[in-house]
């Protein structure tokens, strides 16, 4: 009968761990090695990368700030740009109305001269302007004259003025007066003053009727007062 032979070996289970887990550590680092080592054959360097990335961040948070600076900048010139042209409208239009006043003041200041020294060097009582405007119904209109008493201001002169309207008809020629053309209104149309005076009379045309002249006719009180007569084209003006 052969004997067997009993060999006794120590139990060591550190041990084995202590082996295993170098072994491991020894894999991953031989890993991490070779995947550097890839990585640096292929051009690629994980450090450079990792700074550049932060540099683009870096830049990317630079622009977003510039960004914004530069949108509230355009706002504020946005904003800046509205009032400079709020402003000029306003300058402008207040230019456009100082044009106007100076206009008016000169066309003025023309009138008066004319009365004081007209430049035709006619005196005495004259009808200086006649103005017709639409009224705020149909056929309705307004007629304005400006008699004045050129040169001579020494007394009053005082009167009465006619009116008439020639036109047509259904084709015919008519001619109307002014007790015709403001019905109701029986007021004679007198004037009395020392330098002007402004008139103003409504007339209401009737239907079918295409007014063509205004006669004015001025008759002043006195004896040796003479009629004045002028004729002027119906031409009504914007009011």
């Amino acid at each position: 009968m052969h004997k067997s032979k009993l060999v006794v070996k120590p139990h060591r289970p550190r041990r084995a761990r202590v082996v295993w887990l170098t072994l491991s550590l020894a894999a991953v680092l031989g890993g991490f090695i070779l995947y550097e080592y890839g990585q640096y054959r292929g051009g690629f360097n994980q450090r450079a990368a990792d700074q550049q990335a932060a540099a683009l961040n870096a830049r990317i948070v630079a622009l977003n700030t510039e960004n914004d600076r530069l949108r509230q900048r355009i706002a504020t010139l946005e904003t800046s740009l509205q009032v400079d042209h709020e402003a000029y409208d306003k300058v402008e239009n207040t230019l456009a109305d100082l044009q106007a006043e100076i206009q008016a003041q000169r066309e003025e200041l023309a009138f008066y001269r004319g009365i004081v020294s007209p430049p035709d060097g006619a005196t005495g009582l004259q009808i200086r302007e006649m103005e017709l405007t639409e009224g705020p119904q149909a056929s309705l209109y307004r007629v304005r004259l400006v008699l004045v008493q050129a040169s001579r201001h020494d007394r009053r002169v005082s009167g009465v003025v006619s009116l008439s309207v020639e036109g047509a008809r259904n084709g015919a020629p008519v001619t109307y007066s002014l007790a015709d053309l403001s019905p109701g209104d029986n007021t004679p149309l007198g004037f009395s003053f020392r330098y002007f005076q402004d008139l103003e009379q409504e007339l209401v045309l009737p239907e079918g009727f295409v007014p063509d002249r205004v006669n004015v006719e001025v008759s002043p009180r006195g004896r040796r007062a003479q009629v004045i007569r002028r004729s002027f084209d119906w031409a009504v003006q914007q009011s």
